[in-house]
């Protein structure tokens, strides 16, 4: 069965842009090639939006709205959809990460998923409320294998809280391989590690713990909450969280420090 065969245009919004965009298409007799051809994207971009698993570029819709005058439709239920929040965020996230070639993470309280050792990971998982905490573990294990094990792996840039390495995720033994395990990462050539520490005070990186990802040549925001996640699209939102990593970027110590820092929590385990 196709993936676009198993879509609910009556449950979800992204389904239902999903949808629409394939029965235009073939309205307007329109080829995959060539509907890919007027957005500037390869034909497998198309297959990925008409099965939902590719979000519509916002860009994208407005060149379909131009193009088939339908009076911004498409557009406006991308508005829609952005502001419900709604889809399997996880599976989106994990999708969005084996694609990108940049990586940037601020965490606030935990190291974060794509950094955790199984031990950390297992241990984080266990105190949360996953109903599975096996399975669980095992999609965050496939998240860094896809970023990390990749032919060409991203640029993964991640400031960390002392919160992080303050606050103990399992035993000692289970934080002291993790922090291991930070010192290792710091000496891939595309992965830095900077922590910002106790005495930076207040800033804007207390309001939660975020990603940017760049794919396919455009920058996502993603935020994290207690239960989900959401992806910000709008250039706007996406501007707001730039802005943000960039002033924690300029608290945070550098990278020469950092290992040292990671050094001496390391003594401590």
């Amino acid at each position: 069965m196709h993936a676009r065969d198993s879509l609910d245009s009556a449950g979800s919004i992204w389904h239902l842009i999903a949808v629409h965009l394939r029965r235009y298409r073939e309205m307007h007799n329109m080829s995959g090639q060539a509907l890919a051809d007027l957005l500037g994207c390869d034909r497998s971009t198309v297959s990925r939006y008409e099965s939902n698993r590719l979000k519509i570029r916002r860009e994208h819709a407005e060149i379909i709205d131009r193009t088939w005058g339908t009076k911004g439709m498409f557009t406006d239920l991308i508005g829609f959809a952005e502001r419900a929040d709604e889809g399997d965020w996880l599976m989106e996230l994990s999708e969005y990460e084996a694609r990108a070639t940049r990586i940037r993470i601020w965490e606030a309280s935990v190291v974060p998923g794509l950094l955790q050792t199984p031990d950390y990971a297992r241990a984080a998982l266990t105190a949360g409320t996953e109903d599975d905490p096996a399975a669980a573990l095992e999609r965050r294990l496939a998240r860094q294998t896809a970023v990390f094990e990749k032919m060409k792996p991203p640029r993964v840039t991640a400031f960390l809280s002392w919160v992080t390495l303050a606050q103990q995720v399992g035993s000692a033994e289970v934080m002291r391989g993790q922090i291991a395990h930070l010192l290792k990462l710091t000496e891939l050539p595309l992965v830095t590690l900077r922590i910002v520490e106790r005495q930076a005070g207040a800033h804007p990186g207390l309001n939660g713990s975020f990603k940017l990802l760049t794919v396919d040549h455009r920058d996502l925001a993603y935020t994290e909450a207690a239960t989900r996640g959401r992806f910000l699209t709008d250039p706007f939102d996406v501007q707001e969280v730039s802005v943000r990593y960039d002033w924690i970027s300029d608290i945070a110590a550098p990278v020469d420090a950092s290992r040292s820092i990671l050094e001496a929590e390391l003594e401590k385990y």
